[in-house]
């Protein structure tokens, strides 16, 4: 029995020891450990997906209107700042795709990047989907 009772001051001994021990080792290891957690931390990037509103701009000048279906959101792929990322919702971003003077007819309209207002300038947009839409103007006609 005397032997479990060394044993265990030994244990205690060397415990002991390992936290008195190299202590400025242990504070310099745990301000590097804090600052490597710091670093990642801030430094995490972060990717989402968002669908935004898309708003038509054209002019009414001619008198075309849009015919038939057109797409009213876009999935938008953001990339950026964690604490950015988790910020933003689809009422802060804005898709526009301004087309101008329309014209008679079908026609293919892109959509890119470029149309997307996102309010902070450290987050890219990675994807815009679809990217590509038709919208088929006609001349509005009053029927009565």
């Amino acid at each position: 029995m005397p032997q479990k009772g060394i044993e265990i001051e030994k244990i205690l001994q060397r415990l002991k020891d390992s936290l008195s021990k190299n202590y400025r080792y242990k504070i310099i290891a745990l301000l590097i450990a804090i600052a490597a957690w710091a670093y990642v931390s801030i430094d995490e990037n972060k990717t989402t997906t968002l669908d935004v509103e898309l708003r038509l701009e054209y002019s009414n000048e001619a008198g075309f209107t849009v015919i038939g279906e057109r797409p009213k959101y876009v999935t938008v792929v953001l990339w950026g700042p964690t604490d950015i990322i988790r910020t933003l919702g689809p009422a802060q971003l804005k898709a526009t795709l301004d087309i101008g003077i329309p014209v008679k007819g079908e026609k293919e309209y892109e959509i890119t990047a470029r149309q997307i207002f996102v309010p902070d300038d450290n987050v890219r947009i990675l994807k815009v989907n679809p990217s590509k839409i038709k919208l088929n103007f006609q001349k509005y006609t009053d029927k009565k």
